[in-house]
């Protein structure tokens, strides 16, 4: 189990969502907000992107160019970690880096686990960099069939922190397939806050308080960050060590009334164990974890009680890449309980508890 104290790293914000759910719009207006100032936009995917008015385009080498508000944009048509690796000499002037954060827009159709995992496994870029936020926007018109339709939709829902819906003004007739739509998000990733946004507003403080990995460089409560509190509670009987898991109480009832249900491959699951656990057993847990299930693991978050540690010691992973445990000082309050949620693709909830009692426990 690998510790990490975290350097002053820059903050990346990748944005993600399917074909035309409102991903250039939504940038459009946080580059004209000052809190966003200093920061570098990098659009990685093919055609022509109308970003703030200015046409940018994919050429041979990247297209730059400076946005009114003190943002940059840049397009790649190339290796996304070599451009992250340069771009601190590239956008220097006099020697001085001209931005303070990076926000990433990927293609419609890509699955956002690649670059997680460039991020995570990189070591020039994780020195210099931190995944802070996956934003996910969704147009709430055709969302549902898109979903039906496309696994990497899906799958840029599971591993997103803050899910935007867009488009809504056009469903004030319909508000029921809103509703429906929230449920199906809420089943699919209870761990993502769900924001309705018109015309791509969206409060730059929202962005900014994100914090993927663990929250310790950011203002968002550790609780907030797991939230835990969106799972029902389920108490499982014949184990020494007391297990709690769930499913979202609306997952919950959309999973009862969902005749398709069986064809859902991504699915939430939520673990809380009482007793302490030893170091050595966590770092065989995991190593089993990443060998047996890791393509399938879409995310795994976890606050846990380790033996020998008196704060929580923070765990994150996405499918088989791990970042580093973080170890807190604290704890947030008197719960000393270790808590894990699972986001998974074709893996039931049962085969996490057996390998949870038999190799953790």
């Amino acid at each position: 189990m690998q510790s990490t104290q975290h350097p002053v790293c820059l903050p990346v914000f990748l944005l993600t969502g399917f074909l035309g759910s409102g991903k250039t719009t939504l940038l459009n207006q946080l580059v004209k907000q000052p809190e966003l100032a200093r920061t570098l936009i990098i659009i990685n995917e093919f055609g022509t992107v109308s970003l703030d008015h200015l046409l940018v385009s994919h050429a041979n080498e990247e297209a730059i160019v400076e946005l009114a508000s003190g943002c940059l944009c840049c397009t790649i048509r190339g290796d996304l970690a070599k451009t992250l690796r340069d771009i601190h000499w590239r956008f220097s002037r006099q020697g001085e880096r001209c931005f303070d954060r990076v926000i990433i827009e990927t293609t419609g159709l890509a699955e956002p686990a690649p670059i997680i995992h460039t991020l995570m496994t990189d070591i020039t870029l994780a020195s210099k960099y931190r995944l802070q936020g996956v934003i996910t926007t969704l147009d709430s018109l055709h969302a549902g069939e898109t979903l039906d339709r496309h696994p990497e939709a899906q799958k840029q829902v599971a591993v997103a922190d803050l899910l935007l819906l867009t488009k809504t003004d056009l469903l004030t007739t319909n508000s029921t397939a809103l509703m429906q739509l929230q449920t199906r998000l809420t089943q699919l990733n209870p761990t993502a806050s769900i924001l309705i946004t018109q015309h791509g507003e969206l409060e730059p403080q929202t962005l900014l308080s994100l914090d993927h990995i663990e929250p310790q460089q950011s203002t968002l409560p550790l609780k907030q960050w797991l939230n835990t509190a969106a799972f029902s509670r389920t108490r499982l009987s014949g184990t020494a060590n007391s297990l709690i898991t769930g499913v979202s109480p609306q997952a919950a009832a959309a999973i009862q009334n969902d005749p398709n249900r069986h064809n859902n491959h991504i699915k939430a699951h939520c673990f809380t164990l009482e007793r302490a656990i030893t170091p050595g057993r966590l770092d065989g847990w995991l190593d089993i974890l990443m060998c047996l299930m890791g393509a399938n693991m879409l995310r795994v978050k976890g606050i846990l009680n380790v033996v020998g540690h008196s704060g929580p010691v923070v765990i994150h992973g996405v499918q088989h890449i791990f970042h580093p445990a973080a170890f807190l000082t604290t704890w947030p309050d008197d719960d000393r309980q270790s808590k894990l949620v699972f986001i998974t693709y074709d893996i039931e909830r049962e085969t996490l508890a057996h390998m949870i009692e038999t190799f953790l426990l």
